[in-house]
């Protein structure tokens, strides 16, 4: 979970060296830093390929493409917040097209009230996106266990004959005597039985 003063990695697309100084010299605080740049979508994808950021700024359209393809990939494929910055005469057109996909969008040219405000929640999304990643992980790796538990029970339905109930508190047994999580208990009677099958 990011807290109040761990730095917020953010990395800007823009095609102009304007907009990217701007974004350097203006971010609201000290807890935002720029640790990347691009100035194309290829750039740009090459540069990101396995990094996470916080913060993604693109400031649409870019050199090689427009940009919107780029933010709706980045934004369905990273938990970092894209951040489209766009023509004040695109911006309700665009707003209506990227904000289905999660990007926020905001249109130039924006006092920096406006350029913080849109920082501030893009890493509050951030933060957000993250916190539902790691309940996410935690969930599949429960279930895991529960899979892996209930193939022991059956392989000692099997082979020992016992009832479901049974099963199930020899494997708690197994793992309370041996100190060992249920899930490594069960994997021991998995590896004992069904070398025998």
């Amino acid at each position: 979970m990011l807290s109040r003063y761990e730095p917020k990695e953010v990395f800007v697309i823009s095609s102009n060296e304007n907009f990217q100084r701007y974004v350097t010299e203006n971010l609201p605080d000290r807890d935002y830093t720029v640790v990347g740049e691009a100035h194309s979508c290829t750039e740009a994808r090459q540069k990101m390929m396995g990094r996470g950021y916080a913060v993604v700024l693109i400031n649409i359209p870019l050199s090689d493409e427009c940009g919107t393809e780029l933010a709706s990939d980045l934004a369905e494929n990273t938990s970092g917040a894209v951040v489209a910055v766009v023509k004040h005469e695109q911006e309700a057109e665009m707003r209506q097209y990227l904000e289905p996909f999660g990007i926020f969008v905001l249109g130039r040219p924006f006092p920096h009230s406006s350029f913080h405000q849109v920082m501030y929640d893009a890493a509050s999304a951030h933060a957000r996106m993250k916190i539902i990643a790691s309940e996410n992980q935690r969930l599949q790796t429960k279930l895991l266990d529960l899979r892996i538990i209930n193939r022991a029970k059956w392989v000692l339905i099997q082979y020992l004959g016992m009832n479901e109930e049974q099963a199930h508190k020899y494997i708690e047994q197994q793992a309370m005597n041996m100190r060992i999580p249920k899930r490594t208990a069960a994997e021991n009677i998995l590896k004992t039985y069904e070398q025998q099958g």
